[in-house]
């Protein structure tokens, strides 16, 4: 069961990103994306999109780019990820896009960006995830 059909994966999305209603896009090369309709639940009392929610979903793009770059199957954490707000979002469609800035033997860098339709930037953030050993 593949996220999204132009995305090439069959990995299922993890049950927190199915509860939020968030899908995978694109995981090659270093790049990940994923994206969210904005639903009444992503909305704080103000009527914008919830900070955390923002935080999510750029966290699922990184991931599909940490996963891009590293073993399949192999497990990564996110060690560490900060994000700025730029605009409020409201309505229509949220975008995370992750690019991989730095890939060392365990820890991947990554920087992120969320736009909404119109691609004004709704957020912008840094991160880091940890390739982890497999367990034998």
């Amino acid at each position: 069961m593949a996220d999204d059909p132009n995305s090439g994966e069959q990995e299922p999305r993890s049950p927190f990103a199915k509860l939020l209603d968030i899908h995978a896009g694109v995981s090659q090369d270093g790049v990940g994306t994923a994206f969210m309709r904005i639903q009444d639940m992503h909305r704080q009392t103000a009527g914008f999109v919830q900070g955390g929610i923002i935080v999510t979903l750029a966290d699922f793009a990184f991931a599909r780019a940490v996963h891009s770059v590293s073993q399949p199957g192999q497990p990564t954490v996110t060690l560490e990820l900060k994000m700025n707000f730029i605009s409020p979002a409201k309505d229509g469609e949220l975008t995370a896009t992750a690019k991989i800035i730095s890939k060392g033997g365990r820890i991947v860098v990554g920087e992120i960006d969320v736009t909404d339709d119109d691609q004004t930037l709704i957020a912008r953030g840094l991160g880091t995830f940890m390739l982890l050993r497999p367990k034998s």
